[in-house]
């Protein structure tokens, strides 16, 4: 049962993968078993439930941990504070956030990183991105925290501090394939440097080559340049191995800019109904000045 939930989530098939583990915490129930700690599979049926926008179940799961690992236990309550977050009590997971105390350096910034993540979830942007500037200056060469830092300075327009820090993360940390593909994207979506982007992301590409967003930011460097055939393919071979609303988006741009535009609307409206929330889709919808 648990290696069948196992490759359940690595097939991206979450309603069986929660079959076989939910299964799973019921044949051991029956039968405790002393060599077999049930945690981490009651971890894994709570991150499924939130992938599904379920944080009652995922609060539930989390709930029936019972470790002695402290570990697990500070691991359960980063996720019972980010769950809580996204229900809306952010001021309830700052607090939860507030109580925990490790000794390590590595968990301290992990902490931070969670408070960053609440905030930024809920958006209040600025308020993240203090939190994560203040944690830089804590935990000086942690470079989660810097990447973090970058991805957050992007969301309030300080495109030199991101630059700044993902090079940092570069300098730190020189196989960091996200710092490459992060840099190279913005700027391939300010539509600056493509040259430079194009080379950045190429970088990435070959420390992670069958990683989709990293094809997604190759397929978009190619589109800013006019490579639209390129775009095409880089773009289509990310989507067959993501189903993601924002791959998506940027295919159905390409088609649209092609003139497919039958194929366009049903991957914009495939991406739509996955994440009507998206900026993404929004933007991309206004540019093109279409109604689905």
């Amino acid at each position: 049962l648990y290696a069948l939930g196992i490759l359940s989530m690595q097939l991206e098939e979450p309603a069986a993968a929660e079959k076989y583990l939910s299964r799973f915490i019921d044949v051991l129930a029956e039968s405790p078993d002393d060599e077999r700690d049930p945690s981490r599979v009651l971890l894994m049926l709570s991150q499924l439930a939130e992938q599904r926008d379920d944080n009652a179940a995922a609060r539930k799961w989390l709930d029936k941990i019972d470790s002695d690992d402290p570990a697990m236990t500070f691991g359960v309550q980063i996720k019972r504070a980010h769950l809580m977050g996204r229900a809306g009590d952010v001021a309830g997971a700052r607090k939860l956030l507030s109580t925990l105390a490790p000794a390590e350096k590595a968990e301290q910034a992990q902490v931070v990183l969670a408070e960053g993540q609440v905030l930024r979830d809920a958006g209040e942007f600025t308020n993240a991105y203090k939190v994560l500037e203040d944690g830089t200056r804590r935990f000086p060469g942690n470079p989660d925290l810097l990447y973090d830092f970058a991805l957050q300075a992007e969301k309030i327009g300080r495109v030199e501090v991101m630059e700044k820090a993902l090079r940092a993360v570069m300098a730190l940390a020189p196989d960091n394939h996200h710092a490459y593909n992060a840099l190279g994207y913005s700027l391939a979506e300010r539509n600056v440097r493509l040259d430079e982007a194009l080379a950045l992301i190429d970088k990435a590409l070959k420390m992670a080559p069958e990683d989709p967003f990293i094809m997604d930011s190759l397929g978009w460097v190619h589109f800013r340049m006019g490579n639209l055939d390129a775009a095409e393919q880089q773009l289509r071979k990310a989507y067959s191995l993501r189903n993601d609303a924002e791959l998506a988006v940027h295919l159905g741009e390409v088609l649209w800019r092609k003139g497919q535009q039958a194929e366009a609307r049903k991957l914009l409206r495939e991406a739509s109904a996955k994440d009507p929330k998206s900026d993404t889709l929004k933007n991309t919808l206004a540019r093109l000045q279409l109604k689905l």
